[in-house]
């Protein structure tokens, strides 16, 4: 390397004109002033990339001298300047290498070499969430909290889904404690010690492996939450009837086959969970809880209620719901401030004429049940109702109590029934009815008033077996959803265009032979199934159906689409299968823009390559959009 002045200029190192030309050696201020512009821009490059170990290649190097070439017509000269420059840097780069241990090397030019990347498949598989706040993992950070607890005088502790297996003996110094939360831990036991927290009000243990509870809990005077969801009890422990302060107890999901007649000196609870165990009976003593709000028994194995239960004259919610009974006492109507009854999923053939005096209540619901009838004017006397629900039992007919029992009714649910006609007039004070199923009845014509009902939004008459539509539904102008499947339905009428507000239009499984024009009014229409039909063409009105996300025409006689299929932009599913005549489908299909899924499984098409088909829809896709017109668009 040459040598450097004070000022910063390079020392001749020949002064002969007739000596060779070093690289490092220049004649004139305009050379060194040249010669430091490229050393400061190289070295600006070289810092940039020092990182990558790259050199640059020629062509990179060509672009960089050019750029100078009006500064120093001595291009050949500045050339033989840079290449020093560079191979100075390409022994540093192999020095470096070597004293890292650095495998390979670059090429001549100093390019990059390639790099490929080999993952095993199980690093595709999704990494464990880490959390942010890392829980409390030994036994012994449980004593530290403790401890931290008792220094700060905190009086609530949450020890929550921390992997807790045991507390340890220094919780008897949380007496200050109010609120206990040890949810989502390995607890299958607590120490007597816990029975020192005599100012405890809320004690969280769900989500454990608890098979039983100290006695010594007899001592939390003050408790009135406890908390035993999801363990392992086998009864109600004879310690928790000792808790008289209690408002709330929750026993949902463990493995509870009786309950004590000791429950009656709970006297202060207002809501009480029993869902989801094991218990067959309830004893006397339940009526003894008058100020229950709220009692839920629901999924268990119960055959009868006691006489009692109507006692709970402040029960607003009782859920009976997924149970055996086969049988509701005449004592339950004493439950005047009850709103909520769920007897869903019971083997019940009846209810008591006492509900009539329940008139709080807004729902009704006894689906899954065995009745075929209810007591005279039930429904009338429950003027609040809003929802009714009698799907899968055995009714024949309509509850007798005429139109005056839905006043005030929105929705009505008959599905799966025996129903054989729907009365006359039996909506006519139904000015709130908005939702109407009668899916799986024994229906085979329906109402001439039909055009009444104006406030009807969903309207299921499916799988019954309706042999004609009434022209009347083109008054149900508020209708959005309309299901007619499984039906044996010949036409559908031209009316049917001025249902402008519908969604939903379901006809597959009837006996439809063409669609009529009228239906290209539906602007709104997103769904429109006619799956299983004898239709031999689709009118060409559909291409006006300018909402439509999902067609279902499979299974029919169809021989060709038609072209105005194009123009539904918004359609992504698209069912074609099993139209065993269809041999072609239009070029326009490849203009549906939105198209994400549609089926040609068992349709011929064999006016299309078969290797094309074979392919799959996508590949149909893009031979239609390849051999069209449309190619460019």
């Amino acid at each position: 390397m040459p040598e450097v002045n004070e000022s910063g200029g390079a020392m001749n190192a020949a002064s002969s004109k007739d000596s060779k030309l070093s690289p490092w050696t220049f004649c004139c201020d305009e050379d060194q002033n040249i010669w430091m512009l490229i050393v400061y821009l190289f070295a600006g490059w070289f810092v940039k990339n020092s990182s990558t170990s790259s050199l640059p290649t020629k062509s990179h190097s060509t672009c960089f001298l050019l750029t100078f070439y009006n500064a120093c017509p001595r291009l050949e000269r500045l050339l033989t300047m840079y290449w020093a420059l560079l191979k100075c840097c390409e022994l540093y780069w192999q020095e470096k290498k070597l004293s890292s241990g650095s495998l390979g090397s670059g090429g001549c030019d100093g390019a990059r070499p390639k790099v490929v990347t080999v993952k095993h498949p199980e690093s595709n598989k999704p990494k464990p969430t880490v959390k942010k706040n890392k829980p409390i993992q030994a036994d012994l950070d449980v004593a530290k909290e403790f401890n931290r607890c008792k220094e700060e005088g905190k009086s609530r502790l949450d020890l929550s889904k921390s992997s807790v297996t045991q507390l340890p003996s220094s919780v008897r110094d949380l007496t200050h404690l109010t609120e206990f939360y040890l949810y989502g831990n390995k607890l299958s036991s607590l120490p007597a010690e816990i029975g020192c927290l005599v100012n405890l009000q809320t004690l969280a243990l769900s989500e454990n492996s608890l098979t039983t509870l100290p006695d010594t809990l007899a001592n939390l005077r003050c408790l009135r939450v406890l908390d035993l969801r999801h363990n392992k009890l086998h009864d109600i422990p004879d310690v928790v009837y000792q808790l008289r302060s209690l408002t709330t107890l929750f026993l949902r999901f463990n493995r509870i086959r009786i309950v004590g007649d000791e429950i009656r000196n709970l006297v202060q609870l207002t809501m009480l969970s029993l869902r989801e165990n094991k218990i067959r009976e309830l004893p006397a003593g339940i009526g003894r809880l008058t100020n229950l709000v709220t009692f839920d028994v629901s999924h268990n194995h119960l055959e009868h209620l006691p006489e009692e239960i109507g006692l709970c004259v402040q029960l607003s919610s009782l859920d009976l719901q997924h149970n055996e009974l086969l049988d509701i006492p005449e004592s339950l109507g004493q439950l005047v401030s009850l709103s909520r009854l769920g007897l869903r999923y019971n083997r019940l053939t009846s209810v008591p004429r006492s509900l009539s005096r329940c008139v709080h209540m807004d729902e009704f619901n006894v689906e899954g049940n065995a009745m075929a009838h209810l007591p005279d004017g039930l429904l009338s006397s429950l003027s609040q109702l809003t929802s009714i629900t009698f799907s899968r039992n055995a009714f024949t007919s309509y509850p007798s109590g005429g139109p005056s029992q839905f006043i005030n009714v929105h929705s009505i649910n008959l599905e799966h029934n025996q129903v054989d006609k729907i009365p006359y007039g039996i909506f006519s004070r139904a000015k709130h009815l908005a939702k109407l199923n009668m899916k799986e009845n024994l229906l085979t014509s329906l109402p001439l008033d039909i055009g009444t009902w104006t406030n009807m939004v969903e309207l299921n008459l499916g799988t019954n077996q309706l042999a004609k539509i009434p022209d009347d539904i083109a008054l149900l102008q508020s209708l959005e959803v309309l299901i007619l499947s499984n039906n044996n339905l010949k036409r559908v009428p031209c009316s049917i265009g001025n249902l402008r507000k519908l969604r939903v239009l379901d006809l597959e499984e009837n006996k439809l032979e063409q669609l009529p024009n009228e239906i290209g009014f539906l602007r709104d229409l997103q769904k429109l199934i006619v799956q299983s039909n004898c239709l031999t063409s689709l009118p060409r009105a559909l291409g006006h159906l300018s909402s439509l996300t999902y067609l279902s025409v499979g299974e029919n006689n169809l021989t060709y689409l038609p072209e105005e299929i194009g123009t539904l932009e918004a359609l992504e599913s698209l069912y074609l299968n099993d139209n065993l005549n269809l041999h072609a489908l239009p070029f326009e299909l490849a203009l549906c823009s939105s198209l994400q899924i549609m089926s040609i499984e068992n349709c011929p098409l064999s006016q299309i390559p078969a290797e094309i088909v074979a392919g799959g829809p996508s590949l149909v896709i893009q031979f239609l959009k390849m051999q069209g017109p449309y190619r460019s668009m």
